[in-house]
């Protein structure tokens, strides 16, 4: 059986790719900052009772280094790996007036946090692995109001592209997905205060609607797979033509 670990495993995306991933019959462990938000899960899905939850916020590196010290002293090997969590953006606004505390929150989770992972992930992958980082289509292109997330996307990019080169030559293939504006939890908040923001943003997309959770997970599932073999730190943009306008 193959092992997998998916961060950020609890919503959207990442849940999502969690259940792909167990439909797959992967043995998959992920990790979220709450074991209520994973006991809520498994009331909705039983059927994820066999994925190894662990309680972890990755942004604290105690936390992050006890998930993959669990990790190999259980597993000993990681197949695949997607990393996916990504917290609700702290750091919106005019960058000259945001507080330096929140812009460094923001590198932090979003890309020191990843850098991470994929330290230790590599570390215990071998010939035949793949590992997908969640991007985002703000990592391709300037993203004003959101300027530190943006940095810090194009980083994850940049890692992605020499990790990739870094690695290859072990068989570890390494690529990202982009998404653009897709259909969470975290929209549906959004929405709360802003009743029509799932069609003002609608309208702004080629494709005039947003993504589904499955339609960014067919492409995770995709970049993992054989199928893409020789597909080597590639970022499979899923946006509906955002990025293009």
């Amino acid at each position: 059986m193959k092992i997998a670990l998916v961060t950020g495993g609890t919503k959207g995306i990442g849940l999502q790719t969690v259940r792909r991933l167990v439909e797959s019959e992967y043995k998959v462990i992920t990790c979220s900052r709450s074991q209520e938000t994973w006991a809520t899960v498994l009331e909705i899905f039983p059927e994820l009772s066999v994925v190894d939850h662990q309680q972890s916020d990755i942004s604290v590196e105690s936390d992050l280094e006890n998930l993959f010290r669990h990790i190999s002293a259980e597993y000993g090997v990681l197949d695949v790996a997607v990393n996916n969590a990504s917290p609700a953006l702290s750091s919106r606004g005019n960058f000259h007036e945001v507080d330096t505390s929140l812009l460094r929150e923001t590198l932090s989770v979003d890309f020191w946090s990843q850098a991470l992972c994929l330290k230790h992930e590599i570390s215990l992958m071998n010939t035949g692995a793949s590992i997908v980082n969640v991007s985002s289509v703000n990592g391709l292109r300037p993203t004003p109001n959101a300027s530190m997330y943006s940095a810090a996307k194009h980083a994850l990019e940049g890692l992605t592209r020499s990790l990739a080169l870094e690695n290859i030559s072990s068989g570890i293939r390494i690529n990202a997905v982009a998404p653009g504006v897709t259909w969470t939890p975290r929209w549906e908040e959004r929405q709360i205060d802003a009743p029509n923001i799932r069609a003002d943003v609608s309208n702004v997309v080629p494709i005039q609607r947003f993504a589904n959770t499955d339609e960014i997970v067919n492409a995770i599932e995709f970049l993992l797979s054989e199928k893409a073999s020789y597909i080597v730190g590639h970022t499979l943009v899923v946006d509906g033509g955002l990025s293009l306008t």
